[in-house]
């Protein structure tokens, strides 16, 4: 399993969870950050409000989902931000108990 963490600019939000909901994905986190990029280390405004996105994936989703996520917030200008990827060694359904890949399927509630 992957931690995909994208770093985003705040008016992508919305973009990005509609993508998320088409694609039905479910079981991210968003957290409001600040950030600075390579592109403000000498500015006034070092430090800008940012919004990070976690997704937990399994393997065979995470190059197209990287590849959804970039088309979808990028603007192609100095500040679109960051996308990292991160291994994840164990996932536990704290609801279920479900482990790992398990951990991570979503049930369709209709």
């Amino acid at each position: 399993m992957e931690l995909i963490t994208a770093v985003i600019q705040p008016f992508m939000l919305e973009r990005l969870t509609r993508l998320l909901r088409k694609q039905k994905i479910g079981g991210y986190t968003v957290t409001q950050v600040n950030g600075s990029g390579q592109d403000l280390i000498n500015s006034p405004e070092y430090m800008q409000p940012r919004v990070k996105v976690e997704i937990a994936v399994n393997p065979e989703q995470l190059d197209v989902i990287c590849e959804l996520i970039h088309k979808t917030v990028s603007t192609h200008q100095e500040g679109d931000g960051i996308l990292f990827v991160t291994p994840i060694s164990r996932v536990i359904n704290l609801a279920t108990g479900a482990r790992d890949s398990l951990a991570l399927s979503v049930e369709d509630k209709n």
